[in-house]
């Protein structure tokens, strides 16, 4: 595998690199190599022992903009990584740089108003269909950009005025860079909700919540309702006071009124984006 290179670039990093804005964009970026990883490997989580054997590793930090050379540890993959022989560091980078571009195509199409259809074949392969155009990937690619959207959303936050202007990664000796995001990409990755007009009543657990930012997550078990089963995010709509929502995690089952936001998703049209909870019921 090629020397590689992650950077990020702005103002904010002229007279030195503030080591939270440094260490977000590092976060989020290991956080989207890891999502190649799961994906590749078939893999829920990344348990200890395979956080011992695989790691990106920084090998040199410059200063300028904030340059990191790096490279993707996979160590005694015959000892028990589940990777068989045929994977390494250059496939999960190529996994990676290939659902960068599949997540750009198929989330600037439905903020256009386009949504992806997915055609899967027999031999593992997907052909996405927006409009007229069609585009081929392999079925991985697309169970890794459901996973990974949420970590380029946060990334590219990082981005605009008064920001970072570039966050990038790929080959040193590359003239373009795999992944590249400019100073107007900051919303690439997000995609249109909608809140519905009609209050739902929602028989759930809150099992989860913060008191600092309002919002939580909650479980619904019961399927016979609004919305299906599932763990959903929620945040108190309003100024409410917040101490009902803190007594409701002692509760196994509250009832909640609530208001759903949807969201368009690009892989499967619209899907519960959060929850707008409007009061507890008595």
């Amino acid at each position: 595998m090629s020397e590689m290179q992650f950077k990020i670039d702005g103002e904010k990093l002229d007279h030195g690199v503030p080591i939270h804005i440094a260490v977000a964009a590092l976060d989020q970026f290991q956080r989207i190599v890891d999502k190649s990883y799961l994906g590749i490997t078939g893999s829920k989580r990344i348990t200890a022992k395979e956080r011992e054997k695989y790691f990106l590793q920084a090998t040199e930090f410059r200063h300028g903009s904030f340059l990191t050379y790096f490279d993707i540890a996979l160590q005694g993959v015959q000892l028990g990584l589940p990777l068989v022989s045929a994977y390494g560091p250059q496939n999960l980078w190529d996994a990676t740089k290939d659902t960068f571009k599949f997540l750009k195509t198929v989330c600037s199409a439905v903020q256009k108003g386009q949504q992806p259809t997915y055609e899967f074949n027999n031999d593992g392969d997907v052909k996405v269909t927006i409009g007229n155009e069609v585009h081929n990937y392999h079925g991985t690619v697309i169970q890794i950009g459901k996973l990974a959207l949420s970590n380029y959303q946060e990334l590219a936050h990082m981005l605009g005025t008064d920001k970072l202007n570039e966050i990038s990664a790929g080959e040193v000796k590359s003239k373009e860079m795999d992944i590249y995001l400019g100073v107007d990409d900051a919303k690439q990755f997000d995609v249109p909700t909608m809140i519905q007009k009609d209050t739902i009543e929602l028989e759930c657990e809150v099992f989860d919540f913060n008191k600092y930012k309002n919002s939580g997550k909650l479980a619904v078990s019961n399927i016979e309702q609004s919305i299906p089963g599932g763990e959903y995010n929620f945040a108190i709509f309003g100024n409410q006071d917040n101490v009902d929502y803190i007594y409701s995690m002692l509760k196994p089952v509250v009832v909640l009124n609530c208001l759903v936001e949807l969201a368009i998703s690009p892989f499967s049209g619209e899907e519960i984006h959060l929850l707008h909870v409007i009061g507890i019921s008595s």
